[in-house]
């Protein structure tokens, strides 16, 4: 057996860690496990169904989390907080973006007194939370703009 390393193949595309987690990539871990269990699909009826994606989705998330853990992009649990916005262009529908927030680590929601709910989260991801909910109205704004013939918000020149 030799001692030199195995190589690597070099990638055709270049892929940011966080890409690991985004909608597209959980997405093809849901297909992949359909695919692989499509004789238990055939048995539920479409709750059941539902139920397994959503738990499958659940599962690839949290394993492709571990995934881009263990390759470099681990948050130190009590260390500084991170919120990533990721933006893609939806595969099926032209002019459509799709957008998902990741936090990791991730957002708790814990009993606070009086019985309501609060959110424990850093401050950065208070802020993804808050930018994340105005992604609809700055979709809906855009889609407006380019239906009157503008080509959408002016961008600062570099």
């Amino acid at each position: 057996m030799s001692d030199e390393p195995v190589p690597m193949p070099e990638p055709s595309v270049p892929l940011h860690i966080d890409q690991l987690l985004e909608q597209r990539s959980v997405a093809a871990g849901v297909e992949a496990l359909a695919r692989r269990n499509q004789h238990h699909l055939a048995d539920m009826d479409d709750a059941e169904r539902e139920d397994a994606r959503v738990l499958w989705s659940e599962m690839v998330a949290e394993i492709l989390g571990a995934v881009r853990d263990a390759l470099g992009g681990r948050v130190d649990r009590d260390g500084p907080g991170r919120a990533v916005i990721v933006l893609s262009d939806h595969p099926q529908e032209p002019g459509e973006v799709q957008a998902e927030a990741i936090f990791s680590p991730q957002i708790e929601e814990v009993p606070g007194e009086g019985g309501e709910t609060q959110v424990v989260a850093t401050f950065a991801q208070v802020l993804g939370m808050q930018v994340a909910d105005l992604l609809p109205q700055l979709a809906e704004q855009m889609a407006s703009d380019v239906q009157e013939g503008e080509d959408g918000p002016e961008l600062p020149a570099r």
